[in-house]
């Protein structure tokens, strides 16, 4: 084993890996800074393509928007316009399918934790070569994720977050030069008092293994 973990923390682990749900409805309450920088920190040590972001100190970075402030009225109405744009575009290739029809819901009401959760958090990664940085931001993702969950804190994955990384607008709230970064990013809070997760069924081991 590597030095110093235990036993204890792989069973630790196994706990955490199971507790982890998605969570869509978010306490008005904010988490307090130090685990909010906390979970960042778990993002931060998350495993990175070291051949595309060479010499490259700045391959991360991370932005923390913050529940009722003009950071968060931009993000959000960014976003909204963005889906609402898609939903014409992919009508006029598609027909009006259910998708559709969901993005179009989203372009009238909003992206689902941006504005509802006490933060939206969205990560970015260097764009290189090879062209990693999408498994990097979900590695990165996944630590948060993991770490959240220890800390009694919901996230839920705001995968809109993806498309905006040629969007002006968006990189000029982020001050970012479009197009260098590859995004994705979360809404993070305590979950409602009357959340309850949704129940999902995983592939099983014996259904989903093969030894080879």
């Amino acid at each position: 084993m590597f030095e110093g973990i235990t036993n204890q923390h792989s069973a630790s682990l196994d706990e955490v890996v199971r507790a982890r749900s998605s969570v869509r409805a978010f306490s008005s309450l904010p988490p307090n800074r130090e685990d909010v920088e906390a979970i960042i920190q778990a993002g931060l040590l998350a495993p990175f393509g070291a051949f595309a972001v060479a010499g490259k100190s700045d391959f991360r970075k991370i932005f923390i928007i913050q529940h009722s402030t003009a950071a968060m009225e931009t993000a959000a109405s960014v976003l909204k316009h963005y889906i609402a744009n898609k939903a014409d575009e992919l009508e006029k290739k598609i027909g009006s399918l259910p998708f559709v029809h969901h993005l179009r819901r989203i372009g009238q009401q909003g992206v689902p934790g941006v504005g509802s959760a006490p933060y939206y958090i969205v990560v970015g990664e260097r764009k290189g070569m090879p062209p990693v940085a999408a498994q990097s931001l979900c590695f990165c993702l996944e630590n948060m994720w993991l770490k959240a969950t220890t800390l009694g804190m919901g996230l839920q994955l705001v995968s809109a977050t993806m498309q905006m990384d040629s969007d002006p607008e968006f990189c000029k709230l982020l001050n970012i030069p479009v197009g260098e970064y590859a995004l994705d990013g979360c809404a993070l809070g305590f979950p409602a008092e009357e959340y309850q997760s949704r129940p999902v069924k995983y592939p099983t081991l014996r259904e989903s293994t093969n030894w080879l």
